[in-house]
């Protein structure tokens, strides 16, 4: 499967259409057993955090997250008989380093990686039986983001962030035994890069550390894609938390979409090719996703009961081949 590309420019559209176009579809296959992965990058400024995060105090205005956890939440609603299980964390990467923003900012974080998987040792995942309850997490875990103030952007995210919903549901199977599928979706705000000449911020502060830190990390997210792209050996994913991060979701089991959001004035028009080329790298790299699945408790203890059985058959017609057979135990054939 390709990773698709969707360009959301368009001051006219609304939350509620932009999320219908471009999340709903990924948020459906999350709710079927698939990893998905939901990507806002471009330009400083461009609107990304407003379209991940929305406006928290007017409800029409509510971003992507807020409707996906909606949308997650209504289905469990609709399937008491699924028994869905829904858990939330909330990552932010500020200058390279990771806090828990549902922990009030912990840095006790380690990245994690077995058997091709990454993980986040230490990442606080919440259990969240309603919408209103999930909403409220995610409203204290923007209060502990960073923002910053700048000439383009009142209210600037100065960092990276990653949502992550995990699920686990039953699915009937023969009306006696169950599957369980699991599956995650994350929504990842991208802090965009940025021109200091056109934020204005002053020389040596900290915004411009900040920044720089900003425009690096998107660089090393770019070389791991460029080199994903032309088929590299090795691709270097772990130069920056966000592409280390990011490795399922660019080249593992996971559908991803990226959307770019873009300034239309002319003057940003360098700003505005960079981003669609970004974009451009990105939509054909090829992931490999699968429905996740694994065995309840109850199947699983069954299947075990019943290798047992078969086990101890097994040694009982060993134990009966041996009669007639002196000079041979039961010890030396086993």
């Amino acid at each position: 499967m390709f990773l698709s590309s969707v360009m959301c420019g368009f001051q006219t559209t609304n939350q509620q259409r932009a999320f219908e176009h471009c999340a709903k579809e990924y948020t459906d296959e999350f709710l079927n057993g698939y990893n998905a992965t939901i990507m806002a990058f471009g330009q400083v400024g461009a609107g990304k955090t407003y379209t991940m995060a929305g406006d928290t105090k007017i409800h029409v205005h509510r971003g992507f997250i807020q409707r996906a956890i909606g949308q997650v939440m209504e289905e469990k609603r609709a399937h008491p008989e699924a028994g869905i299980v829904v858990y939330m964390s909330y990552l932010e990467i500020y200058e390279e380093r990771m806090y828990d923003l549902l922990q009030q900012r912990s840095t006790d974080l380690m990245i994690i990686e077995e058997n091709g998987l990454i993980d986040i040792r230490g990442l606080a995942k919440i259990r969240v039986e309603t919408e209103a309850q999930a909403i409220k997490w995610f409203n204290e875990g923007e209060k502990q983001r960073s923002y910053g103030q700048h000439l383009l952007n009142q209210q600037s995210s100065r960092s990276h962030t990653f949502f992550t919903l995990y699920m686990e549901r039953r699915v009937g199977r023969f009306h006696t035994e169950h599957d369980t599928i699991v599956a995650k979706l994350t929504l990842v705000d991208l802090a965009g890069a940025e021109r200091l000449k056109k934020t204005n911020v002053e020389r040596g502060g900290r915004m411009r550390k900040e920044a720089c830190t900003i425009n690096k990390s998107i660089s090393y997210l770019e070389t791991a894609i460029y080199a994903l792209r032309v088929g590299q050996n090795y691709v270097p994913f772990r130069q920056g938390k966000a592409s280390t991060l990011l490795k399922e979701s660019l080249g593992g089991n996971c559908k991803t979409m990226i959307m770019i959001c873009l300034w239309l004035e002319d003057c940003f028009y360098d700003e505005t090719v960079n981003s669609l080329r970004f974009a451009q790298k990105v939509k054909f790299l090829k992931t490999y996703p699968f429905r996740n699945k694994k065995l309840d408790c109850a199947t699983a203890t069954k299947r075990r009961h019943l290798q047992q059985i078969a086990n101890l058959q097994q040694e009982v017609a060993l134990k009966d081949a041996l009669q007639g057979r002196p000079g041979l135990s039961f010890d030396d054939l086993t």
